[in-house]
C-alpha cells in the first residue's frame, strides 16, 4: 500500500510538472481582484459593516405614542350594574425622553458604524496579505517541483553513466550504488515537492475562489510600497481609535439611562349615564430611588479606560510591525541580489566543468555530486529568498495599510 502511494505520488509529480507549463497562471492582479470577489471573509465583513448602517438609521426614530382605550364602572352591584353608569376613557400617550438618550444612542450606533466599517477594511486588507503570500508561496512551490524534476532527470542520467562505467570496469560497483541512492533520494523530493505543490494550489485556490487542479501563479516582483506620512495612521491604530471612541459614547449613553423619562398623556373621557364627555390629561415619571445605573456608568467609564489603553498598545504594535517588514524586506531584498548574481553563477560553471572532467575520466563521482549538490542549494536559497522578500512585502503593504 505505502510503496503504491509512493508511485502515485511520483506520477503525480510527473504529470504536475508537465501541466504548470500547460495551464493558464493567474497573476498577482487579478488573484486579489478575484478574492475580493468570492471570498467569504469580504463578504461577511461588508454585511456587518452594512448591518450597523442601517442601526444607525434606527437609534435616531422617537418612540412611538401609545393609543389605549380604558373602560370603567361595569359589570358590578347597584348602581353599576351592567353598563348603566360605564365610562370610557380614549387616551394618547407618549414618552418624552430626557437627558440626552436619542443623541447618546446616535453617538453609539455612528461609532459602531464607523468601526465596522474600518473593520471591513482591516478584512479586505488582511485578505490582501494571505492572497500575496498564498501567491508567492505557490510559485516557490513550482520552482521547487521544477527543480526537483530537473535533478530527477539528472540523476537518472548520472545513474545511467555510472552503470555503463562499471560495467566497463572504470568505476567500482560502490560508484553505481551512490548514483543509484542519489536517484532515489532525487524522486523521494520529487514526491514531496509535489505534496507542497498541490498544499500551495488549495491554499491559494480558497483564498480566491478557484477549484482549478491546475492552479498557477506568474512571477511577480512589485516595488516597495512608498513610506507613509509621518503622521499617518495605521489602519489598525484608526480600528483602536474608533472603539474608544464608541467605548466614550457608551458611557454618555449610560449616564443619559440614568436620567428617568416622562411619560405624558392626554384623552377623552365620556360618562355613558349622562352622556356627558370630560377631557383627561396625566403626566408620569420613574423615581430613580434604588436604580440610578450606576453599576452601567461604572462599567462604561471601565470599557473606555480600556480602549484608551488598547489604542496605546495599537499604536506600539503597529509602529512594531512597520520596522520588522521594512527590515525583513531589505534583508530579504540584499540576500536575493546576492544569489542571484555571481554566486548562481558558479555554481552553474561549476557544475558543467564537472561534467566535463567526469566523463573525461578526470573527476570523481563524489565530485560530480557535490557540484549538483551546491547548484541545488544555491537555487533552493533563491527561491527562498524571493519568497521571503514576498512575505516581507506583504507583511509590509498590511502595516501601512490606512
Amino acid at each position: 500500500m505505502i510503496s503504491r502511494l509512493r508511485a502515485l505520488l511520483l506520477a503525480g509529480a510527473i504529470a504536475a510538472c508537465g501541466q504548470a507549463a500547460q495551464a493558464e497562471p493567474i497573476a498577482l492582479g487579478d488573484a486579489l481582484a478575484q478574492g475580493v470577489q468570492t471570498s467569504p471573509r469580504a463578504a461577511q465583513a461588508k454585511a456587518l459593516a452594512d448591518a450597523s448602517e442601517a442601526r444607525a438609521r434606527q437609534v435616531g426614530v422617537a418612540p412611538n405614542p401609545e393609543l389605549s382605550l380604558e373602560v370603567e364602572n361595569f359589570a358590578g352591584s347597584g348602581a353599576f350594574q351592567g353598563l348603566r353608569s360605564t365610562e370610557a376613557t380614549l387616551a394618547l400617550s407618549q414618552r418624552i425622553e430626557l437627558g440626552g438618550k436619542r443623541s447618546a444612542r446616535l453617538g453609539v450606533a455612528r461609532a459602531e458604524r464607523d468601526f465596522a466599517f474600518l473593520t471591513y477594511k482591516a478584512a479586505l486588507a488582511d485578505l490582501e496579505r494571505d492572497i500575496r503570500t498564498a501567491h508567492a508561496e505557490l510559485r516557490a512551490a513550482e520552482d521547487r517541483a521544477v527543480l526537483a524534476r530537473d535533478n530527477t532527470a539528472a540523476a537518472e542520467e548520472l545513474a545511467r553513466t555510472a552503470r555503463i562505467l562499471v560495467d566497463a570496469g572504470r568505476d567500482p560497483p560502490l560508484r553505481q550504488l551512490r548514483a543509484e541512492s542519489l536517484l532515489a533520494e532525487a524522486r523521494a523530493e520529487q514526491a514531496r515537492t509535489f505534496s507542497e505543490l498541490l498544499t500551495a494550489r488549495r491554499l491559494l485556490g480558497s483564498l480566491i475562489g478557484s477549484d482549478d487542479p491546475e492552479l498557477t501563479a506568474t512571477a511577480s516582483e512589485d516595488a516597495a510600497p512608498a513610506a507613509p506620512a509621518p503622521d499617518a495612521t495605521s489602519l489598525n491604530e484608526q480600528l483602536a481609535t474608533a472603539e474608544r471612541e464608541a467605548a466614550r459614547a457608551r458611557v454618555q449613553l449610560a449616564r443619559s439611562d440614568a436620567v428617568p423619562d416622562i411619560t405624558a398623556s392626554g384623552g377623552v373621557r365620556r360618562f355613558r349615564e349622562s352622556g356627558d364627555t370630560a377631557l383627561v390629561a396625566g403626566i408620569s415619571i420613574p423615581l430613580p430611588i434604588r436604580d440610578r445605573n450606576r453599576g452601567n456608568i461604572e462599567a462604561a467609564g471601565a470599557e473606555s479606560n480600556a480602549a484608551a489603553s488598547a489604542l496605546l498598545l495599537a499604536r506600539i504594535d503597529a509602529n512594531r510591525a512597520r520596522y520588522d517588514a521594512r527590515m525583513l524586506l531589505g534583508a530579504a531584498e540584499v540576500r536575493y541580489e546576492a544569489l542571484a548574481g555571481l554566486g548562481l553563477q558558479q555554481a552553474e560553471e561549476a557544475l558543467r566543468l564537472a561534467h566535463i572532467g567526469y566523463n573525461a575520466g578526470k573527476f570523481s563521482l563524489i565530485e560530480l555530486i557535490d557540484a549538483q549538490t551546491a547548484l541545488t542549494t544555491a537555487k533552493l536559497n533563491l527561491i527562498e529568498a524571493r519568497l521571503d522578500r514576498a512575505r516581507a512585502l506583504a507583511a509590509l503593504i498590511r502595516a501601512n495599510a490606512q
